[in-house]
């Protein structure tokens, strides 16, 4: 009785490690501003057509990790959110941190013109950001 129980129990812990929808792959890189490491911000991968937007931040080195599902994405790079102080009359405010590395037009991915292509064998992009 007690080995049926075990047996019952490791067959819904394995049912529920089942994923549904599409493979997902640890994507990684780095971002860099001529040569030198963008290691303040956000790294944003947008597939319109399927509807995903995952985001990470940057670190160390300009290092990202995010996790993607297999498709051909935007890329954008924008700087990370400051909080500006409220005032008496208004709250304060989130706001684009004013770094030199992250080019306004980085910022969305309309005008950055990076790109990369996930799947299985695509996995690791570099972005070098210029002027």
């Amino acid at each position: 009785m007690r080995a049926a129980r075990v047996c019952f129990l490791a067959a819904l812990a394995l049912a529920g490690c089942s994923s549904d929808g599409p493979a997902r792959f640890a994507v990684t890189g780095k971002v860099t501003f001529q040569g030198q490491p963008v290691e303040e911000g956000q790294i944003t991968f947008e597939d319109s057509a399927a509807g995903q937007v995952n985001s990470g931040k940057l670190g160390s080195g300009g290092s990202y990790s995010v996790e993607l599902p297999a498709g051909d994405y935007r890329v954008s790079v924008a700087p990370p959110l400051v909080e500006t102080p409220g005032t008496r009359d208004s709250p304060g405010d989130m706001v684009p941190k004013n770094v030199k590395n992250i080019p306004k037009k980085y910022w969305v991915p309309e005008s950055s013109r990076l790109a990369a292509k996930v799947n299985s064998s695509a996995r690791s992009f570099d972005f070098e950001l210029g002027p």
